[in-house]
Parts: structure tokens; C-alpha cells; sequence
């Protein structure tokens, strides 16, 4: 036991690397692996650190194993083999995975706990059995790796392990074979993920990371081919750019790991880009559901009934607008939306402003039209009529010839149909007769439903023939059809096209009986004719208005009323995306909808919005007659992230951060890995009399130039992983006619992983480039000899 706490204490730096390395690959996988669970996503977000995870660790084993390869020649020489030559090697990785497995444990509950709790509903469970198996596997395979890596310094010649100096030493076939084999991967991974469907693979989560390291790999393999091109040339320009030339073209220390650093910051930026993607998605999409600062529920009261609350509570037409959305997510052909476009531009004004729905938002004002629902109020139905023309009586006869009566064939039936404030249909009849020609009879019947306001959806005019059979025309004039002061006669109707095509196709009545005038619309009255065996049904000239509609992703647009009815359309443009709609469906005007309209649908969704601004005062009111609370947009926006998956991109970020720590690690040990040899160097070179400034301009020269490679192949292998697989990954579970998630690259996403990568190979780089005289005089070279 003291020789390997010895053994780890030498080793203290390398060892460190590994434990450090162990804690970040355990307890990003868990956290994410937890959160991932919690949030009802794949699993398998956890691939891209894990693959970043299985590049770093052989590097550290390698370390490891180097530092104890005067040891294992020694061992060797005393005839220690197999098995104990293996355990005497893999003892103190062992513990130093161990160690660094139950740390990432711990914090990775606690970073379970803590994300979960922030992002999601509530705090997930701190560990769970999937948790613990997966650590367990990351150990395992981390252990492997450091094996497979000390057993190529077990198959060194005794010659290279007792030797003082480490040299270059070219690429294996192995490594050749393994750098080929992730540009295919990241070929395919991009192939899979734009053309397969459904929920993607591991390999296709797995391609960021596969971009990312081949093109950290290519940009190896271009400084050094770039590095040996120009040594040559670097000769005419001084000491300083052969030396760093030299370097970049041999060395190993920062060339290597900045394939991890590449690889772990295009995996940042596709995280980056899908965060940025999704908060697009979810402000845009709740504006498309709430069209204002605040929204409320009116279900209850109507759509008409949210129009006239709103013109109740705000006349000026300022701060509130009702609207209502048919949804019709199985029918998307009867997907529709109703606004008060008289009130959009005051309310919503430029709300739609640097979106997908600015260009529809701006043509709603132009749904409006002069047609004005007929409404009233009162508690009577009054109908005054003058008979003009009357039927002749019927006379009774009994089979023997006995006569047995007359009955009279003229008796009017007025029956008004609307739709109280409740959102509820009715109708009321009135019902007179007339005893001859030019008689003038009045009947007023109570109306409960109206005392508050209704809407007026129709008239319907019949002859009371019960028992009778006659074809005598009857005519009369309706000079009242009163509901409190509004008169009905002297409002334009029309027959209704149906009602008269039943009429007239009666096979009881010659053709030629029929008289066709059947409603006249005088001044003051209605001229009406009455059929015998048909009711007429009368709308009212407004109905027949072409309603005014914009539309999205329709071939053949209905505009349909409020009871969802179908209306003459008039389309007056197409949009890709349209307010309260997104990409499918039909926006109208709900008052001209509303004009003859049934109740309003059941499966309507009755909002009343407040713009930004609006006095506290109309809240409360509004609020009090609706019976519920007003919604905020950031509280739609959260529902929206919530519902749709977007904590996706959370387990993406944290996948990616975790990717990051990964890489810098990686530099870290590189960098400490190589310094003291690096040092030996400087000194060598001072021996021959290059002075420490000339290494010092070398030093910023090579780290300069890694450090645009790192930029130019993050910005390159981010755009290319947001180009080719930002749109496979589950970043959301969009809904019908949702609006589309922009997938593009964007320039911001792009940049700051790339600088943040830039600034650490400088940081770091920096450090492994210092050239102090007190660290780099050449007595270091007699001390190492000695």
C-alpha cells in the first residue's frame, strides 16, 4: 500500500487529470441523464459527451503510462508478467476512476436537483438506477481505455522504456484508421439525420460531436501540413517563425487536444443555435396565441358576447379586443380565427413587428366590412300585419253531402330567432289571424332571452294550415316586427336560397300557381307572400355580404360563420404565418361573421386581449364579468416551452457544457503535460545562444495561429452541424399548424462558442508558452542529466 500511495503521489498530476476527467464525464452524464428522464426526451442527448469523454481519457492513460515506463521495464527485467504486471499497472487508474466516479455522482445529483428544479416542475429524485448503472458503465469503460492505452507501453522494446527522452513518433495505423473512421461518421450521422424520420438514433445524436472532431482533425492535419510547407520558407524570416513553424509541424502538446477543444465547441454551438432556436419558437408561437401583453378566457360568454364587453368597458376601442379560434387540429380545412378588426390596429398595433406575422397582422384591418349584426333588446315581441290578399275559406262536407263547416286559411306565424348573451339559441312565434281582406291584427308575445341583448340570426314567415289544405295565395303586409325600440321590418331581408328552393320544388302545387314575388322590402314594411305547405325563411341583407378573409396553407378557403356555417369568401391574401393561426387556417372579421350567425361554436376559444398599457381598472372589470384571470405572454410562452418539449435544448446545453469542461480539461493536461519538456527546450535553445525573446515571439507566433485555426474551424464545423443536423434533433415536438422552427444558422450561435474556444487556447496556450528565465536556464539540462 505505501508503494502505490507513493506512486500516486508522484504521479499526483496525471492522476488528477483522470479523476478530474472521471467527475465531469460521471456527473454530466447523470445530470443529464436524469434530466433527460424527467423531461420525457431521449436518453441519448448524453452521447455527444460520451464520445468526447472516450477521446480524452486514452490521452491521460497514455500519460499514465509513459510516466511508469521505467517502472514497467524494470518489472519486467525482475520477471513480473501477466497478470500481476497488469495489476501492478492498472492499480492506481483504477482508483483514480473510482474516486473520480463517486465524486461525479455526487454532483451530479446535486446538478439534477438543482437543473430539474430550475427548468422543470419540480425537482427530480437526486440519483435513480439508470444513474448508477450508467456511472458504473462510464467507469468501466474508462478503465478499459486506460488499459487499452498502457498496453502499448507494455509492447514497447525495454530500450524505449528506460529511456530519459520522449520523441515524436508518427501516427499509428490504428490512429489513421479511428480519425478516417469519424469523418465517414459524421458523413453518415449527416445523411441519417436529414433523411430519416421520427425520433433520431444515437448516431445521429451523436453527430455533433463527430463534426466537431472531424474537423478538429482536419485542422490538425492542415497546421501541420501547412506547418512542414512553410518550414522552408520560414528560414528567410527569422528564428522566430522557423521555431514556431517547427512546432506546430512535430509537437504534440496543444496541437492534439485542440481536436477536443473544436470538437466540444461545435457541439456548443449547436446547442447554442438550438436554445436560440427554441426561444425563437416559443416568442413567436405565443404570440401567435396571445396577441397582446395579456389574455383572457370569455368561452362562456360568446364571441359576440366578448365584443360587447368590450365595447362596454373600453367605448374608445384603446386597450381591449375580443377574439375567438376554432382550432380544428383533426379538420384543418374548418381551421378558423375571428377578430374585431375595427380594434386590431389600436390594440395589437405593431405587436407582430419583426415576426413571421407582421405582413398578415398589418392587411386585418382590411377584413372589416359595413355588414353589422342585427342586435336588440327588449322583453316583447310585438308583430304588426294588414292582410292584402286573403284565401278563400274552406268548407267541411261529411261523407253523405252534410255540410259540415268553414275553416279559414289565413293565419300568419312569425317566428324570430337569436342568440341570447349566454351564447344560446332560441326563437320565439307570434301567431295571428285575419278574418278579411285589409284587417289590421297586432300580437305581442314576452322575450325573457333579450332583456339583456341578443342577436338577431333570422326570421321565418309561414301560413297556420293545420287541417287545412288550400292553394289560395295569401298575402300580407308586415309593417312590425318590434323587439324593445328596434324595428325588424324596415331592415332589408331576403329569402333564404334553401327555403325557397323547397317551395318551389313542392310536388304538390302546379308551378304555375306559385306566385314568385314572395317578399318585397318596402320603406316601412314587408310585402310578403305566403305558400301553402313551406315556411320562408328570411336573412338579413347583411348575411349575403362576402365575408373578407386572409388565409394560410389553404387551396380552397371557406370562410364559415361563427356557428360554422359556410359564407361567400373573398380572399384577400395568403400568408406562410398568420396571428392567432400560426401556419393553417382562415382569419375573418368576427363581427361580420357574427351577422345571421348561430351560437358560437362550443369548440371556440373566446379570448378578450389587453394591450400593453391597459388602465388596471378595465382588468378588474373585465376579469369580474368573465369569472377568471388574465394570462400574461410570458406566462403562454413558458406553457408553450413546457408542453412542446422545450427543455430538450436545456439537456443539450447541459450535454454541451459538460462537453466544454471535457475539452478544457484535455488542454490542461496536454499543456501540463508537455511543459517541463517544453522548458528543457527553451533551455536547450539558450545553450546555443537564441535568446529567450526570439522563443517568446515563436511562442505568440504558434499560438496565434492555432488560435485563428480554432476559429475558422468552429465557425466552419458549427455551420455545418447547424446546417446538416440541427433539424433532426429533437429540439421540440412542434403542433399542427404551429409555426415552422427556424433551423438555420445564425451568426451569433456561431461566433461566441467560437471566441470562447479562441480565448481558452489562448489562456492556456498562453501558459504553456510562458518562457521565464528562472524556469528555462540551462543548468535545467544538467539537473535532468543528473
Amino acid at each position: 500500500m505505501s508503494r502505490v500511495l507513493r506512486g500516486i503521489w508522484s504521479r499526483r498530476g496525471a492522476l488528477t487529470s483522470l479523476v478530474l476527467m472521471a467527475l465531469v464525464v460521471v456527473a454530466g452524464a447523470v445530470t443529464v441523464l436524469q434530466f433527460a428522464e424527467a423531461a420525457g426526451t431521449s436518453r441519448w442527448l448524453t452521447a455527444p459527451l460520451l464520445l468526447l469523454g472516450a477521446v480524452a481519457v486514452p490521452s491521460i492513460g497514455a500519460e499514465l503510462a509513459v510516466a511508469r515506463r521505467e517502472e514497467i521495464g524494470l518489472a519486467r527485467l525482475r520477471g513480473i508478467h501477466g497478470v500481476r504486471l497488469w495489476r501492478f499497472l492498472l492499480v492506481e487508474p483504477l482508483l483514480a476512476i473510482v474516486v473520480g466516479t463517486l465524486l461525479g455522482l455526487a454532483v451530479g445529483a446535486a446538478g439534477t436537483v438543482l437543473a430539474t428544479a430550475t427548468w422543470l416542475d419540480d425537482a427530480s429524485a437526486p440519483l435513480a438506477r439508470p444513474a448508477l448503472l450508467a456511472a458504473a458503465a462510464i467507469a468501466a469503460v474508462g478503465l478499459v481505455i486506460v488499459g487499452l492505452s498502457a498496453a502499448a507501453a507494455l509492447r514497447e522494446p525495454l530500450s524505449v522504456q528506460v529511456a530519459q527522452r520522449r520523441r515524436p513518433r508518427r501516427a499509428t495505423t490504428l490512429a489513421v484508421f479511428l480519425s478516417l473512421l469519424v469523418l465517414i461518421g459524421a458523413g453518415v450521422a449527416a445523411y441519417r439525420s436529414r433523411s430519416a424520420a421520427g425520433e433520431p438514433d444515437v448516431l445521429v445524436l451523436l453527430g455533433p460531436a463527430l463534426v466537431g472532431l472531424a474537423l478538429g482533425q482536419v485542422a490538425i492535419w492542415v497546421v501541420r501540413i501547412a506547418a512542414r510547407t512553410f518550414t522552408p520558407a520560414t528560414e528567410r524570416r527569422g528564428m522566430g517563425a522557423f521555431l514556431a513553424a517547427r512546432r506546430l509541424a512535430r509537437a504534440d502538446d496543444l496541437v492534439t487536444p485542440v481536436r477536443l477543444v473544436v470538437a466540444a465547441a461545435v457541439v456548443g454551438s449547436l446547442a447554442l443555435s438550438g436554445a436560440v432556436s427554441v426561444d425563437r419558437w416559443t416568442e413567436e408561437q405565443a404570440s401567435v396565441e396571445v396577441p397582446g401583453a395579456r389574455t383572457i378566457e370569455a368561452t362562456e360568454v360568446g364571441a359576440m358576447g366578448a365584443v360587447d364587453l368590450t365595447d362596454a368597458i373600453d367605448p374608445e376601442g384603446d386597450h381591449l379586443i375580443a377574439t375567438a379560434i376554432v382550432r380544428n387540429e383533426g379538420r384543418l380545412a374548418e381551421r378558423r380565427a375571428y377578430v374585431d378588426s375595427g380594434r386590431w390596429d389600436a390594440v395589437v398595433g405593431g405587436f407582430y413587428d419583426g415576426t413571421p406575422a407582421r405582413a398578415a397582422s398589418d392587411a386585418v384591418e382590411r377584413l372589416g366590412t359595413d355588414a353589422v349584426p342585427l342586435q336588440v333588446t327588449g322583453e316583447r315581441l310585438t308583430v304588426a300585419a294588414t292582410a292584402t290578399t286573403l284565401p278563400a275559406p274552406q268548407v267541411f262536407t261529411a261523407p253523405d253531402g252534410t255540410r259540415l263547416g268553414r275553416a279559414q286559411a289565413s293565419r300568419l306565424v312569425v317566428r324570430l330567432s337569436y342568440v341570447s348573451t349566454d351564447n344560446v339559441s332560441g326563437t320565439v312565434t307570434a301567431t295571428m289571424g285575419f278574418d278579411r281582406e285589409g284587417a289590421r291584427v297586432e300580437k305581442t308575445v314576452r322575450l325573457r332571452d333579450c332583456a339583456d341583448g341578443c342577436l338577431v340570426t333570422g326570421l321565418e314567415v309561414s301560413r297556420d294550415l293545420t287541417g287545412i289544405y288550400t292553394i289560395d295565395p295569401f298575402r300580407v303586409r308586415v309593417g312590425a316586427i318590434t323587439v324593445g325600440d328596434t324595428n325588424l321590418a324596415r331592415s332589408t331581408w331576403l329569402p333564404d336560397p334553401s327555403s325557397v328552393a323547397a317551395a318551389l320544388g313542392d310536388r304538390f302545387l302546379p308551378p304555375d300557381t306559385i306566385d314568385r314575388m314572395l317578399l318585397v322590402n318596402l320603406p316601412d314594411a314587408l310585402e310578403l307572400t305566403l305558400l301553402p305547405n313551406s315556411s320562408l325563411r328570411l336573412i338579413n341583407e347583411s348575411r349575403n355580404t362576402p365575408v373578407p378573409v386572409l388565409v394560410a396553407d389553404e387551396d380552397e378557403p371557406q370562410a364559415l360563420d361563427l356557428g360554422g356555417d359556410e359564407r361567400e369568401t373573398d380572399v384577400l391574401g395568403v400568408a406562410q404565418s398568420m396571428p392567432l393561426l400560426g401556419s393553417i387556417g382562415v382569419l375573418s372579421d368576427l363581427r361580420t361573421s357574427a351577422v345571421g350567425s348561430d351560437p358560437t361554436v362550443p369548440a371556440a376559444e373566446v379570448q378578450i386581449v389587453a394591450a400593453a398599457g391597459t388602465p388596471q381598472a378595465m382588468l378588474d372589470q373585465v376579469a369580474e364579468a368573465t369569472g377568471t384571470s388574465w394570462r400574461s405572454f410570458a406566462s403562454v410562452r413558458d406553457r408553450l416551452n413546457r408542453t412542446h418539449g422545450g427543455a430538450q435544448a436545456v439537456a443539450y446545453a447541459l450535454t454541451a457544457l459538460a462537453c466544454a469542461l471535457v475539452a478544457l480539461l484535455a488542454l490542461a493536461a496536454g499543456v501540463a503535460r508537455h511543459l517541463r519538456d517544453y522548458r528543457r527546450d527553451v533551455a536547450s535553445l539558450r545553450v546555443v545562444g537564441i535568446s529567450t525573446d526570439t522563443v517568446r515571439r515563436a511562442g505568440r507566433l504558434e499560438l496565434a495561429s492555432l488560435t485563428l485555426l480554432v476559429l475558422a474551424a468552429v465557425v466552419a464545423g458549427g455551420w455545418l452541424a447547424v446546417t446538416l443536423l440541427l433539424a433532426g434533433l429533437p429540439l421540440l415536438t412542434l403542433p399542427v399548424a404551429a409555426l415552422a422552427i427556424d433551423t438555420a444558422p445564425h451568426l451569433v450561435p456561431l461566433v461566441v462558442p467560437a471566441v470562447l474556444a479562441a480565448a481558452v487556447v489562448v489562456l492556456v496556450g498562453g501558459r504553456a508558452r510562458s518562457v521565464r528565465a528562472s524556469t528555462t536556464r540551462p543548468s535545467l539540462l544538467r539537473e535532468s542529466e543528473g
